[in-house]
């Protein structure tokens, strides 16, 4: 889905009657280097403006399940507006799925952190027993080098960008 197209509006076998609104479907996704989350938001807008996530699970079951039936497309200044609206509301309600992929990447990252500090730490005290101090400052001097290697990467790997993508959207008329 883009911006400035005509949502269509359809009828969705399984959908009880009194269901109208906008269903859309939006991924979440968190990338970086070496990191690629994404997650899927089916968001239900119902006309009196209130959002309701279960119906929207249910919706999306239901257009997985049957084939829904297309009766039109909104108007182009109509469907503008239902855009902006159903992106206010998924910014609002991604935000907790956006904020579960950025702890996750922490978590991560941390992770990473520790295993190579330790890996570090025990090669530089297998290093400072054994051989001749010359060969033992090289060994460190190579040591040190990995290390700042290993911490620019992990700079490179903290950063990350956010996406969020609406995939589909449309107007839902409960089946009659």
């Amino acid at each position: 889905f883009a911006p400035g197209q005509p949502v269509p509006v359809v009828r969705v076998p399984g959908v009880a009657p009194e269901i109208r609104g906008i269903w859309s479907l939006w991924r979440i996704a968190l990338t970086g280097v070496g990191w690629d989350r994404r997650r899927m938001m089916p968001l239900f807008l119902a006309d009196s403006g209130r959002v309701y996530a279960p119906t929207a699970r249910h919706i999306w079951d239901q257009l997985l399940l049957a084939s829904p039936q297309i009766k039109g497309m909104l108007a182009p200044d109509v469907s503008q507006a239902v855009y902006d609206r159903f992106r206010i509301e998924a910014e609002k309600h991604g935000k907790v799925l956006y904020e579960a992929l950025v702890q996750e990447h922490r978590t991560h990252l941390a992770r990473e952190r520790e295993k190579a500090e330790y890996a570090f730490a025990a090669r530089r005290r297998s290093i400072g027993r054994i051989g001749l101090p010359e060969v033992r400052n090289y060994r460190l001097t190579l040591l040190a080098q990995e290390e700042c290697a290993f911490q620019e990467d992990a700079e490179r790997k903290a950063q990350t960008h956010p996406e969020m993508l609406p995939l589909m959207a449309i107007r839902v008329e409960g089946d009659a």
